[in-house]
């Protein structure tokens, strides 16, 4: 037997040895780590597919799932055996050379399937149930609004936005969309982890994009547009936009989201030309972060600059000219 077959039987031994403690420590806090196990397990199946093979890495993810199963409880088996799919779908991607945008999409795909599977198809196996979940939200919300008229008076209740939060539809909308956003942030996160792992073990790496050439496309400016104009209408009560408010309320927050996404490039742009400090860096960046949450009017306005306009180059080019200086 060859040292190249030793190194990968003992790898693999080590990193199922490593996962079996993982479980058992889990299994003691009752799953307090089943949420995260797609932030962790993907890293270590990744490392070992560069190491050796993808092939290698199928026969490791086997022993990981066997070991699971005897371990790990049904529940928390089913995330494990997810992750490593991530994991190797992950790697397999790696060593084909492809882009990060491909790698991001391939986990956010086996997320979405876990998503469905654990909401829709199996839900009552993992204890969760969405008409519970619309039901508790309707009640927040119904709690939010009787707040606010208190405090505000009657007049809160003919406000046809918040009468339209009430409506089973909308809330079911908003908890799907949420759970599909969590699915993007984790594919984004594996990712970033990903790079910062390889990284400091001098491994092939994924090609990371610059920021500055992150550009949106024109899908996603039809679309933005679109949403903003129809929300315009809307508040001119236009009948026909009127008649499709809720469509256009439920598709407003994915507008928000693109936005924002934009908008942070756009200030990590002027960051990075009129700030050279660090601290003074970090400061604006946790001031940016706090307008997404509190005023999202202005990060709807920054990433409409970004999307519609040119600002950004003219902010890159400010700052290649106090380069060239």
């Amino acid at each position: 037997m060859n040292k190249r077959r030793v190194n990968s039987i003992t790898y693999g031994a080590l990193i199922s040895a490593l996962l079996g403690a993982f479980l058992l420590v889990n299994r003691q806090l009752a799953g307090m780590f089943d949420a995260y196990m797609l932030w962790i397990i993907p890293i270590p199946v990744i490392i070992y597919c560069l190491k050796f093979d993808v092939r290698q890495g199928m026969i490791m993810g086997v022993a990981m799932t066997l070991l699971c199963l005897i371990v790990a409880t049904p529940v928390t088996a089913f995330y494990v055996i997810f992750s490593i799919v991530a994991g190797l779908v992950y790697a397999w991607g790696l060593v084909r050379k492809k882009s990060s945008l491909q790698l991001i999409i391939s986990v956010i795909m086996v997320s979405l399937i876990m998503m469905v599977i654990t909401t829709v198809v199996a839900s009552g196996f993992f204890g969760y149930s969405l008409s519970d979940d619309i039901e508790f939200t309707r009640q927040s919300m119904e709690a939010v609004i009787e707040a606010m008229t208190g405090a505000m008076g009657d007049s809160v209740k003919d406000n046809p936005f918040l009468n339209l939060m009430l409506s089973r539809n909308f809330l079911l909308y908003i908890i799907m969309l949420s759970s599909v956003i969590t699915c993007i942030l984790e594919g984004i996160l594996v990712h970033l982890l990903v790079i910062l792992v390889l990284k400091r073990l001098k491994m092939p790496q994924p090609e990371i994009k610059p920021l500055s050439e992150i550009r949106a496309p024109l899908l996603i400016k039809v679309f933005v547009g679109a949403v903003f104009l129809r929300a315009i209408l809307m508040i001119f009560q236009v009948p026909f936009v009127t008649k499709y408010s809720d469509i256009v309320m439920a598709l407003l927050p994915i507008a928000y989201i693109f936005c924002c996404f934009y908008g942070y490039l756009l200030v990590l742009m002027w960051i990075n030309w009129k700030m050279p400090g660090r601290n003074s860096r970090i400061m604006v960046v946790f001031a940016v972060c706090a307008l997404m949450i509190l005023v999202p009017y202005f990060m709807m306005v920054v990433g409409s600059l970004d999307i519609f306009t040119s600002t950004r180059d003219t902010i890159l080019r400010g700052i290649r000219y106090e380069q060239n200086r």
